[in-house]
C-alpha cells in the first residue's frame, strides 16, 4: 500500500473488517452493530404516526423518507422507508415502546426482524436447521406434467427414481399426481391417490427416513398420503382450493407448504400491481397470520412465491432479484423455478439445458432455503461450490 490516501467500499463481513483494521478484539462483538446498516419499509402509516416516527429517527442520527404530503397531513396513510445502523435501530425500538398509537407495534415488529434464526424443523429423524440450503427432488408420477410427464407413472420407473434423487443429494422428496403447467385437467382425487399412494407406500418399505411432501391441493389426497407415510403437504393454492385441507394441516399441525398463485392450473400474465414483490409478500403474509391465528406452529409453515406460477417473464425475474426481502416473513422460503418455461423462452433452450440455468439461479438465491429441482444432482454441485465460495474455512477441515 502506498502513502496516498484512498477509499474503497468495505468488506460486507463487518466483523472480518473490523478485526482488520486492528480493532480492540474485546469490543468488536459489541461495535459491529454500529457499523452494519439495515433498510426497512414500513407501511400504511398515518401521517401523524409517520411524523412522530420521523422525528424519532432525526433524533438518533438518522432519517425517515415519507410521502411529501405527511406534514401537512394532506394524505390518509404513507409508506415510510429507514435506513440506519442496528445500533441505531434498537435505540429507535426502545423510544417507540413508549409511543402512542400503532408506534408501539413497529416497535415489535422491527425487533422480530433482528432475529434472524428460524425454528428448528424435525421431521422424522432429519433435522433442518436452515443453516444450509435444502433440496427438494421433484417425482411427478403423471401422464402429462410439462417436463417429465409420462416418465415416472409406474411404480417400478417412480420408485427407481425416488431412490436415484436420494442417492443424489435430495433432503426431501416432492410426489405429485396432478399436472398445474398451463392447460392441464383438473382431475378427481381419486385418480390423485391412486397414483401417489402406491408410490409413497413402494418408497416408505425402502427408506423410512426421507421426508416426503405430497404436492396436492386436495383434502382427500393430504389426508391418504400422510397415512401413507408422508410427512408435508405442499398446496400450489396456498390452502384455497380446498377448505378442508386448511383445516387438516391445522388440526394436525402438518409441515405446510404455501404458494402464491393467482389460478390453478397456472395462466401466465402481468400483474395490475405496482410491484409484484409486495403483491406477493402481503398474499403470503396474510395466509401465514391466518395459519398461527388457527393453530398452526410458525416453524411448519414454508412459503413459496410462486415463480413462474401464473406471472410474467418480468415478474419472475423480479421475484427472482429480489427473494431476500421475503426474509421478513420469518418462515423457510421455498423456490421452485427447475425448468419453468420463463427460463428456456428467455434463453431458448430446451429443458435439459435449462437445468444449469436452473442451477445457477438456486446457487445464487443465498435467501432460499429449498429449492424444488429435477435434476438434484446439478443442483447439489452448484450449491456446493457457491458454499464453498462463500465460507471456505468449512472445507478446509
Amino acid at each position: 500500500m502506498n502513502n496516498n490516501i484512498s477509499i474503497k467500499k468495505a468488506n460486507s463481513d463487518i466483523l472480518n473488517e473490523l478485526d482488520s483494521i486492528g480493532f480492540d478484539k474485546a469490543y468488536i462483538s459489541l461495535a459491529q452493530n454500529k457499523y452494519e446498516g439495515c433498510t426497512y419499509k414500513i407501511f400504511n402509516l398515518k401521517p401523524y404516526e409517520a411524523n412522530i416516527l420521523k422525528q424519532l429517527c432525526l433524533s438518533l442520527g438518522f432519517d425517515c423518507a415519507v410521502s411529501r404530503d405527511t406534514v401537512t397531513c394532506k394524505c390518509e396513510f404513507t409508506n415510510a422507508l429507514i435506513f440506519a445502523s442496528k445500533s441505531q435501530l434498537l435505540k429507535l425500538i426502545e423510544k417507540l415502546k413508549n409511543q402512542p398509537f400503532r408506534l408501539k407495534q413497529i416497535a415489535f415488529e422491527l425487533e422480530k426482524q433482528f432475529k434472524t434464526e428460524l425454528e428448528v424443523l424435525k421431521i422424522r429423524n432429519k433435522i433442518f436447521d436452515w443453516t444450509q440450503p435444502y433440496i427438494m427432488g421433484i417425482l411427478n408420477v403423471t401422464p402429462d406434467s410439462f417436463s417429465d410427464g409420462g416418465k415416472y407413472n409406474q411404480i417400478d420407473s417412480a420408485l427407481k427414481h425416488a431412490m436415484d434423487l436420494i442417492q443424489d443429494g435430495a433432503h426431501i422428496i416432492d410426489i405429485g399426481g396432478e399436472s398445474t403447467r398451463p392447460g392441464a385437467k383438473n382431475i378427481t382425487p381419486n385418480e390423485e391417490i391412486s397414483r401417489v399412494i402406491p408410490v409413497i407406500s413402494a418408497i416408505r418399505k425402502i427408506d423410512i427416513e426421507i421426508p416426503i411432501s405430497i404436492d396436492t391441493r386436495n383434502y382427500e389426497t393430504a389426508n391418504a398420503a400422510i397415512e401413507a407415510g408422508a410427512d408435508i403437504i405442499n398446496d400450489v393454492s396456498g390452502l384455497d382450493y380446498d377448505n378442508k385441507l386448511f383445516d387438516f394441516v391445522v388440526k394436525n399441525n402438518i409441515p405446510v407448504i404455501i404458494m402464491h398463485s393467482d389460478k390453478v392450473p397456472a395462466v401466465s400474465k402481468d400483474f395490475t400491481s405496482s410491484d409484484i414483490v409486495e403483491d406477493v409478500y402481503f398474499s403470503l403474509e396474510k395466509k401465514i397470520l391466518n395459519l398461527i391465528e388457527a393453530g398452526t406452529e410458525r416453524k411448519n409453515i414454508i412459503a413459496d412465491t410462486g415463480i413462474g406460477f401464473g406471472k410474467s417473464c418480468e415478474s419472475n425475474f423480479e421475484l427472482l432479484r429480489r427473494m431476500s426481502e421475503f426474509t421478513s416473513l420469518k418462515v423457510p422460503i421455498l423456490s421452485g423455478i427447475s425448468r419453468k418455461s420463463f427460463i428456456r423462452n428467455k434463453f431458448n433452450i430446451d429443458f435439459n439445458d435449462s437445468d444449469e440455468v436452473s442451477a445457477l439461479y438456486c446457487a445464487l438465491q443465498s435467501s432460499v432455503n429449498i429449492h424444488r429441482v429435477h435434476n438434484v444432482k446439478l443442483t447439489s454441485k452448484f450449491l456446493k461450490y457457491t458454499r464453498m465460495f462463500n465460507n471456505p474455512q468449512s472445507y478446509l477441515q
